[in-house]
């Protein structure tokens, strides 16, 4: 009875081994840091290409493929189905030569390539890839929608939706994005605006119309309605990438015309300033209000009436208009304090100012903390309190200080002794 028993018990945990085996073998089964030479071996009398994920042990999203990507079982069918996978610890082993060997197309941390039986790549993408997008990119390569040969049908002229699909698939999977938006640019103008509306047309290129000043822009801000309920687009989204393609336009009104008394430039500038306020007006996307009142006050002072800034900067704060546009504030009450000389409107921006200052003392990171010392210092030596405005120039430079010392901690960099 007792080996009975035994061989019962024995049984079953074979059985629970053999399951976890299996279970485990249900992603991707790699030749991990094995000699590179071998790998080649096998991708030639496999007859198959080698999918090769470069790694590093301190890298996190290599972590997070291996851990969350990797193992899952539609990865795995697919990748020990139709290539010899290897994976290499670039900074030992055979992985510091394939790191030499590769580094044009190493651009970071995973990088994973597609190499054929000689040792060419032919497709790569990199960064932390979902799953879903994993298998796409590489299947891509597996049927030669390769990045090189993509470019290279691109650069010769063609511009059909699926090639400039596949093209800026091939240049996101491999994180060579810097020339998606000109791409984006480029394929809008062989298409009529109508064509945006197009599901899979807005897919490709609906993330890049940013330029208030384009067609493709104009046209999105004025059918908004119909790309939220149309093509189901998100409203929210919509309006962030909107507002934020308004923000940098204004911002290079306000920094050009803060930098020059050309009146040519100023009239290019005041030519596009009416181009942006005819949407502004309209008041349809959020945060709008906000960036035409900075554009109301920087004309302001291209007119020179510095008591007209201060009260509308009072008005804006009193109705928050300006709320999370602390750099412009700060900038904004400095011109006028530097221009005015009404004792009462000093004395208004610095209080302003000392309630902003008090505030944002309350922020815990010195990183996020707005500084405004210099203002107040520049409002103290307008009003003659040299002690007072000496003060708030220590505070201010304290508090910068403070900012670049936590900046440093971030980013791992350390003093030079």
């Amino acid at each position: 009875m007792r080996i009975k028993l035994f061989l019962i018990l024995l049984l079953t945990g074979w059985g629970y081994v053999l399951c976890a085996q299996e279970e485990k073998q249900e992603g991707i089964v790699f030749m991990e840091n094995e000699p590179w030479s071998e790998v080649l071996r096998q991708a030639k009398e496999q007859n198959r290409l080698i999918f090769m994920d470069c790694y590093t042990v301190w890298c996190g999203p290599c972590k997070g493929l291996s851990k969350d990507v990797f193992p899952q079982k539609q990865v795995g069918d697919f990748f020990n189905a139709h290539f010899v996978n290897a994976k290499y610890d670039m900074e030992k082993g055979d992985g510091k030569m394939l790191r030499e060997k590769y580094k044009e197309y190493i651009i970071g941390f995973p990088t994973l390539l597609l190499i054929d039986q000689n040792g060419k790549v032919i497709h790569q993408m990199a960064g932390f890839q979902k799953a879903e997008d994993l298998i796409a990119g590489m299947k891509a390569g597996l049927e030669g929608k390769t990045l090189p040969a993509l470019q290279k049908k691109y650069e010769a002229g063609t511009r059909d939706f699926e090639t400039v699909r596949d093209y800026v698939a091939a240049l996101n999977g491999a994180f060579k994005k810097e020339s998606i938006p000109v791409i984006a640019s480029e394929f809008m103008k062989t298409i009529p605006l109508e064509k945006l509306m197009d599901k899979e047309v807005w897919g490709l290129v609906g993330a890049y119309i940013t330029d208030p000043y384009t067609e493709a822009y104009q046209f999105v801000f004025k059918q908004i309605e119909k790309f939220q309920y149309r093509v189901g687009v998100n409203r929210y989204d919509l309006e962030r990438q909107l507002g934020n393609g308004m923000a940098d336009a204004v911002k290079e009104i306000i920094q050009i015309t803060t930098k020059t008394t050309n009146a040519d430039t100023l009239k290019i500038m005041a030519d596009k300033e009416e181009v942006l306020r005819e949407m502004l007006e309209q008041n349809t996307v959020k945060r709008f209000p906000t960036y035409l009142c900075k554009l109301a006050i920087n004309d302001l002072r291209l007119t020179g009436k510095v008591d007209a800034m201060f009260r509308m900067m009072v008005f804006a704060d009193e109705l928050n208009i300006l709320n999370y546009e602390n750099d412009f504030r700060g900038g904004t009450y400095l011109y006028i304090t530097e221009h005015v000389k009404d004792k009462k409107v000093l004395n208004g921006i610095l209080k302003i100012m000392t309630a902003d200052q008090e505030k944002a003392n309350q922020t815990k990171s010195d990183l996020v903390r707005s500084n405004y010392y210099d203002v107040i210092a520049a409002v103290y030596t307008k009003l003659g309190q040299k002690d007072k405005a000496a003060e708030a120039k220590k505070n201010y430079e304290q508090l910068e200080e403070k900012k670049m010392v936590e900046m440093k901690k971030i980013f791992g960099v350390k003093d030079e002794k």
